[in-house]
This record gives structure tokens, C-alpha cells and sequence, in this order.
């Protein structure tokens, strides 16, 4: 004759005694098990999710009895808990991930915004050059045809005035000069 098996009665599911931040897995099954069929892996995804905003999870025992811990602490009875680990780094480390795009993508649009350069005529040493101006960088192209880039110069109006009194520049040997007596242009 086959024995009689017993079944235990069935009690709330693991899966619905915990919380976190107000948060629930949201699960009203009863089992005579410890989780329902799946719900293992919902409270899995659950303590991965608090575990990776860093709120502290809460799980309330049949009693009653309130025990506050982090997501780490309460995955360390299950058979999954080295899954919750990792699923809690990578969710960090995705979100620093992400936030590093943001930031990048947020410098790409501020560099965007930056003036294209504008082609004017500086004095470079004793030679005026024409090239361009980006923040306090010039760059023109020297006699020999070179690409040359620097950070001592000095923009020269088109209409050939001093760009400190707006007087007329004069030409002489030494170079362009302001006859008020400005700094050499």
C-alpha cells in the first residue's frame, strides 16, 4: 500500500514579505512552498532594483516582526543571493555608464554652441597673418605655407584701425603702429 502524503498548508509567499521604499513585489499568491511558482525570480529582480537605488529593504515575518536591512543582507539566505550581488553591480555601474553619456553628450552640445571661428587679421611677431580665432588660440598660415597655431598675437581691424582708440594705424618700417601711442599692434 503507497503511503499517504501530506501536504503542508499553503502560507504567503517569501516574495511578499518584503518592501522597499514603499515598494512592494506585489504578490498575493499563497503556496505550500517557499515562493510560488516564479517568484523567486520576482523577488530576485526586486532586491536587485532596491539594492541598486541603495534603499533599505524591509522584510516583515509571519509574526510580524520588522527587520530592516540592505538588498545584499536580504538576498543571503536564498540560493540566488550571489545573482543579487551581481545584478546590484552591474546596475551601478551601468548607471555611472550612463551618466558619464550624459555628461559627454552635454559638453557636445555646449562645444557645439561655441562661435565658429572667424577669419581676421592678427600681428604675429612682426608680420600681420590672416587666420582665425578660437578663445585666446590664433591660427594662420606662416609664408612657407605651415599651419601654425599661437597664443601671442594681436587681432587687427579690417579697416585698419587700433582696436584700443580707433585711431589710424601707420605703416613704417618697425611695423604697424598707433600714432596715439597704444601698445604696439
Amino acid at each position: 500500500m503507497a503511503a499517504k502524503k501530506t501536504s503542508a498548508e499553503p502560507t504567503a509567499c517569501t516574495c511578499s514579505q518584503y518592501e522597499a521604499d514603499g515598494q512592494t513585489t506585489g504578490c498575493t499568491a499563497t503556496t505550500a512552498r517557499v515562493f510560488a511558482p516564479g517568484h523567486d525570480a520576482k523577488l530576485k529582480g526586486f532586491l536587485i532594483r532596491a539594492g541598486a537605488a541603495g534603499v533599505e529593504v524591509t522584510r516583515t515575518d509571519a509574526a510580524g516582526h520588522r527587520t530592516a536591512t540592505s538588498a545584499e543582507d536580504a538576498a543571503s539566505p536564498f540560493i540566488f543571493a550571489n545573482m543579487v550581488v551581481a545584478g546590484i553591480k552591474r546596475a551601478q555601474d551601468k548607471a555611472v555608464a550612463k551618466a558619464a553619456r550624459q555628461a559627454a553628450r552635454a559638453a557636445k552640445k555646449v562645444a557645439a554652441k561655441v562661435e565658429p571661428a572667424v577669419e581676421v587679421t592678427a600681428k604675429v611677431g612682426r608680420w600681420n597673418r590672416v587666420g582665425t580665432v578660437q578663445g585666446d588660440t590664433f591660427t594662420y598660415t606662416d609664408a612657407k605655407g605651415a599651419t601654425k597655431t599661437t597664443t601671442k598675437f594681436r587681432v587687427i581691424d579690417e579697416d585698419g584701425t587700433c582696436p584700443d582708440c580707433g585711431g589710424d594705424l601707420d605703416e613704417d618700417e618697425q611695423g604697424v603702429r598707433c600714432p596715439q601711442g597704444c601698445d604696439q599692434v
